[in-house]
């Protein structure tokens, strides 16, 4: 396959015949002009006779960008959870539909995607989860053989700032649990300093989820709200969220406790209800609401205002503090891996270093001593 070089106006240019259309027979020839020199245009063609010598030559496409991230959002939506699919039609809408999406797809560069996130006045974590749509997206272009290769690939983003939690001291969880012990959500508070559960995963479960007999409590699904959408997602926020939790005997006597309380209530109410966590009317929780009822305890029992997620990392820095190998308390908390348990919760274990220390220098003796 041959291509010729042209004097074009001011520039050059080069014309290659492509092969045949498939679908109509016809001839097909590329033109593309705008080199300043002879030498530009034959390497330019050079690269584009390799291509098609190797089977990769990639015809250029004419859609936007937003009209890929419209394919691709049609294409992700049966595979992902409702609550992703969400965020990610959220991202296009409101961050990239305006922006880098009116761009034509081959002419979108890695300068353009650099550019865009530097302008965005944004967090670092924010900029990662619009990257992972416009990388994810331009992947799955490549895929679809639109583009030869991925001009978000390469892009170094922010790095993420430290997560910044606060935890509780025995004496302050002592004082918020005796303030809010008569409350209604009292079994929902003591559950999550208990478990490490997550709050979506306390309100999502089930009686048939919890083993009395074994003091067990299987976590395997998920209760949020996402764009005044509820769902119920089956088996948790990750792989690793699906887990069995052993708990002590004082958790058990809380739940038994509530679940007369439920019984009775909803006998009233002529109504019936699988789920562990119910509202005055027999219904679920929304999760901001325990959120709300969290914040007035707080209030009430003088104690430092946290988050609601912070009861989770309370309950992971205490059983470090404790000596707690971290490989439990990373399979109590589902986390993926034990790294991101050690990332999360490293500086709450500030005597790890000298232990380590200490246990080398106990192994080897004198070994090595002058």
């Amino acid at each position: 396959m041959k291509g010729s070089i042209k004097k074009r106006g001011a520039g050059w240019c080069y014309v290659v015949d492509i092969g045949r259309d498939p679908v109509t027979g016809k001839r097909r020839q590329k033109m593309k002009g705008g080199f300043k020199t002879k030498k530009a245009a034959e390497a330019a063609l050079a690269e584009l006779l390799a291509d098609i010598n190797r089977g990769q030559y990639i015809e250029e496409t004419k859609m936007t960008f937003n009209e890929l991230l419209f394919d691709w959002l049609k294409n992700v939506k049966p595979k992902v959870k409702k609550t992703t699919f969400s965020r990610y039609n959220r991202i296009v809408n409101f961050y990239i539909s305006d922006t880098i999406g009116r761009i034509r797809l081959a002419e979108l560069k890695p300068i353009h995607i650099s550019r865009f996130y530097a302008e965005k006045e944004l967090s670092p974590n924010s900029i990662k989860a619009i990257h992972n749509v416009v990388n994810g997206s331009l992947g799955w272009a490549v895929k679809m053989k639109l583009i030869k290769e991925n001009p978000a690939a390469g892009i170094e983003l922010p790095r993420p700032k430290p997560r910044n939690f606060n935890v509780w001291t025995p004496e302050e969880i002592n004082r918020f649990l005796e303030v809010a012990r008569p409350r209604r959500a009292f079994p929902i508070y003591y559950l999550t300093l208990m478990t490490g559960m997550r709050r979506g995963e306390v309100l999502g479960l089930k009686w048939e989820d919890i083993d009395f007999e074994n003091s067990i409590i299987h976590v395997s699904r998920s209760w949020t709200v996402s764009d005044k959408v509820k769902i119920i997602h089956e088996g948790g926020k990750t792989a690793n969220s699906r887990r069995s939790i052993h708990v002590s005997r004082s958790v058990l006597d809380v739940l038994k406790i509530h679940r007369e309380r439920q019984q009775e209530e909803h006998k009233q109410l002529g109504i019936t209800s699988d789920f562990v966590f119910t509202t005055g009317k027999g219904e679920l929780y929304h999760p901001d609401t325990i959120s709300e009822f969290f914040h007035e305890t707080q209030q009430a029992a003088g104690v430092p205002r946290i988050r609601f997620h912070d009861l989770r990392h309370t309950h992971a820095s205490i059983l470090l503090q404790k000596g707690v190998h971290p490989k439990i308390v990373s399979e109590r908390l589902g986390h993926s891996s034990i790294s991101i348990t050690l990332d999360i919760y490293s500086h709450l274990i500030p005597t790890i270093q000298k232990e380590a220390a200490d246990a080398i220098e106990s192994f080897m003796g004198d070994v090595g001593k002058m």
